[in-house]
């Protein structure tokens, strides 16, 4: 009997071993699926920072998107050649690890994991040099950074034989870098303000900046709020959930860590949320106005400054690290700014100096019974200082280096310049090439757009991306070229005046049709209107538009890539569009004569010399372009007109269903003065309103002629009408037309006779 229960006694124990050793394979097999899921997610941030990228800038997107698919497959590359052998090798010293090419462990998935670190670094780098870098440029640093400059901080920070592994009892340095403060976020932060500064800023950068009236125009007119920053939003959030693989990866199990994961996930939202909160309220203090860039910078500062020390604070510390490590990031963007260092997506302050401020915040906050900090709490924050220092040295050092050996290696320059373009294709779906020679240009702007800014600037901006749209859309059906936008002022180029014509006829129209929100109707420039029929002539937006056609000289733009314009023809076609009320098209003579081929009274032609024989105030129909010309006068055009000429002729067009519409007069500038040759009794005198003189265009009670006018129509300007606002409108447009003309010197617009 006590044989038997003997071995009764055995068979149970080696069941209990069996059941052991069963759970410990499942719970090694449930850590390896956790590392895993985590590495994918660490691996999608990858989409993340090609969002935030687009997100960030105008132009050589395919460049971006390109450099963030192949960055994935030269890091693999790379790191499996040479990287992971130099910070995991076997033969291996303080300094680096020694071992032979495409050296795999017999566990992958710590190689898998690690490789999806050293791609986030080398993705940080890129961003910093967007736009304006050649993409050999971008391909050949990402290959030194994955295959040698990571890798060896890498070593000396997470292998057991390194000189700051916190795991090597004998290391002189021991840094607790949790997740990749150091070792990720400045190794490629660093990297990244070498980069951006070897390669300089983007042209006119920031020129641009200081021409904005004030900080408000900043924000409220930046094209890329109104269509691009949807991307930046969507990245941000997708790095926000790839950050929780980053640093609860990082503790490398979870069968007996739940604990650890779950405060490591904790402090990593705590400190997102409170970077967030605190950059939304900062930016409002500081600029009167809440931008989504910067709330969208101080997650990722936040994130970026709680991932050395996650799962070693408290949350009251992870907060703290979010809440300075917003104004680490804030601060040195001011700084970088002021010193004229241009990073486009902030790759600098957010990974370099949040990523520094996280290995200080480590060695503050931390607590020695979660961190088992090695050194007492002073000595530990010290070593945290200089191990900080000698990651950004050797990260900035090495990268000046590399950088400055791959600039000579491309004949000196590793900057995309003038019409180089490295992804033709590009040039298809959005053209950069304007129309040569004979040239009609256009330019329109929004009446009274500070007023609707100032009543509700989010339905403005609403509005704003709606105006945008209408005019981009029509431009390729009527063969335009976008030249330029900035705020509500557009300019665009076209080949022929008929195509110019007939564009602002559809858009005109267009407008009209669009959907607008709802609160700008009550302000009185954006009111809805229907004439006696009931038809609706006046509804939201009111453009004003105007166009000459000339031979400006061109050139390509260094900012936007694209031709550009620029002389007297230009300035003509300013002038003539910055008079024109709210909804009104007004061309010049030298638009018209190559539109007369198009008048409809064969029997009765107009004249082949300006002002073409006709009358003042009486409709001229075009009707293959859909419209009625009436001429208006001739008016002194400031550095157009000389000063004892008589003034250029001036026409506008009217829109076939738009002949209804009044205007109160045209916006001159109090020293341009209207002598329209008319008739007694067709013009009436003009007459000063808050400095600006206005003119009726047509107030003439008597029957039209029937030359070129419609039986039964509404007449333009039956009765005067009040001006909107007019001093309000020619601030509007000297705003507009300051930031639209960057190639202008505002002097040689405004000095009378300049040509």
């Amino acid at each position: 009997m006590t044989t038997n229960l003997t071995e009764a006694v055995q068979d149970l124990n080696s069941q209990v071993a069996g059941a052991t050793a069963l759970a410990e394979g499942i719970g090694s097999d449930v850590d390896a699926f956790f590392m895993l899921v985590a590495a994918f997610m660490v691996f999608s941030m990858q989409a993340g920072f090609a969002l935030v990228e687009a997100g960030s800038i105008v132009s050589n997107l395919r460049s971006i998107l390109m450099k963030n698919v192949l960055d994935v497959c030269l890091c693999t590359l790379s790191w499996w050649i040479v990287g992971f052998g130099l910070a995991r090798g076997r033969l291996s010293n303080a300094f680096i690890g020694i071992e032979h090419p495409f050296y795999l462990p017999e566990a992958t998935i710590p190689w898998y994991f690690d490789l999806s670190f050293v791609a986030t670094s080398a993705t940080i780098v890129s961003g910093a040099m967007a736009e304006r870098t050649k993409f050999v440029c971008y391909v050949v640093f990402t290959i030194i950074i994955s295959g040698g400059i990571y890798p060896v901080v890498c070593h000396w920070v997470w292998d057991g034989k390194g000189f700051m592994a916190v795991s090597n009892p004998d290391a002189p340095l021991p840094l607790l870098d949790f997740a990749g403060c150091g070792v990720v976020h400045m190794v490629g932060g660093f990297a990244g303000l070498a980069g951006a500064y070897i390669v300089g800023p983007r042209p006119g950068i920031f020129l641009q900046k200081t021409k904005m009236l004030h900080k408000k125009d900043a924000f409220v007119h930046d094209r890329l709020l109104a269509s691009q920053k949807l991307w930046a939003v969507i990245g941000t959030l997708i790095l926000w959930v790839g950050w929780y693989g980053f640093n609860c990866g990082s503790v490398g199990a979870i069968v007996h860590s739940v604990d650890v994961v779950g405060r490591v996930a904790l402090n990593t939202t705590v400190a997102a949320i409170v970077g967030a909160v605190t950059g939304s309220i900062a930016v409002y203090v500081h600029r009167r106005i809440f931008v989504i860039d910067v709330v969208l910078m101080g997650i990722l500062a936040g994130l970026v400054s709680v991932t050395a020390g996650a799962p070693y604070m408290a949350s009251w510390g992870a907060a703290i690290c979010g809440f300075v490590g917003f104004f680490v990031y804030y601060g040195v963007d001011l700084l970088l700014q002021r010193f004229e260092i241009d990073d486009p997506v902030s790759a600098f302050p957010i990974h370099g100096c949040c990523g520094f401020w996280g290995l200080l915040a480590t060695g503050l906050l931390q607590f020695p019974s979660l961190s088992g900090a090695p050194k007492s709490y002073g000595v530990q924050v010290l070593m945290q200082l200089i191990g900080g220092l000698i990651i950004a040295v050797w990260s900035l050092g090495l990268a000046t280096v590399c950088f400055l050996i791959i600039r000579k290696a491309l004949g000196g320059s590793v900057r995309i310049v003038n019409a180089e373009h490295e992804f033709m294709e590009e040039e298809e779906e959005y053209p950069r090439i304007g129309p040569k020679g004979i040239v009609t240009l256009l330019f329109t702007d929004i009446q009274s757009s500070t007023a609707l800014w100032e009543a509700d600037e989010d339905a403005m901006s609403e509005a704003l991306i709606l105006h945008d749209h209408c005019l981009r859309s029509n431009l390729k059906t009527h063969n335009g070229f976008e030249v330029k936008t900035e705020g509500d002022a557009f300019m665009a180029a076209f080949g022929s005046a008929v195509d110019a014509a007939n564009y602002c006829c559809t858009v005109q129209h267009q407008l009209l049709a669009i959907k607008w929100p709802k609160q700008i109707y009550s302000v009185l420039a954006a009111g809805v209107q229907d004439d006696d029929n009931g038809h609706v002539i006046w509804k939201g937006l009111r453009v004003r538009m105007g166009f000459h056609t000339g031979e400006p000289n061109d050139k390509e733009n260094p900012v936007t890539n694209r031709t550009d314009y620029f002389g007297r023809d230009v300035n003509y076609a300013a002038r003539v569009s910055g008079i024109a009320a709210g909804g009104q098209l007004l061309i010049s003579s030298a638009s018209l004569v190559h539109m007369l081929q198009h008048y409809s009274d064969l029997e009765d032609p107009l004249d082949p010399e300006p002002p073409f024989g006709m009358e003042f105030g009486k409709h001229y129909e075009f009707a293959d372009m859909n419209c009625w010309i009436e001429y208006i006068g001739q008016y002194k055009l400031k550095g157009i007109t000389a000063a004892d000429g008589d003034g250029e002729h001036l026409y506008q067009i009217i829109p076939f269903g738009l002949q209804a519409r009044m205007f109160g007069g045209l916006r001159l500038d109090p020293t341009e003065r209207a002598t329209a040759n008319a008739p007694s009794g067709q013009l009436a005198t003009g007459r000063e309103v808050a400095g600006v003189p206005m003119v009726r265009v047509s107030t003439s009670s008597s029957p039209r002629s029937a030359r070129g006018s419609v039986r039964g129509s509404p007449r333009l300007n039956a009765s005067p009408r009040a001006p909107v606002r007019p001093a309000l409108n020619a601030r509007s447009n000297r705003l507009a037309a300051s930031m639209i003309y960057s190639d202008i010197e505002d002097e040689e617009m405004h000095k009378p006779g300049t040509p």
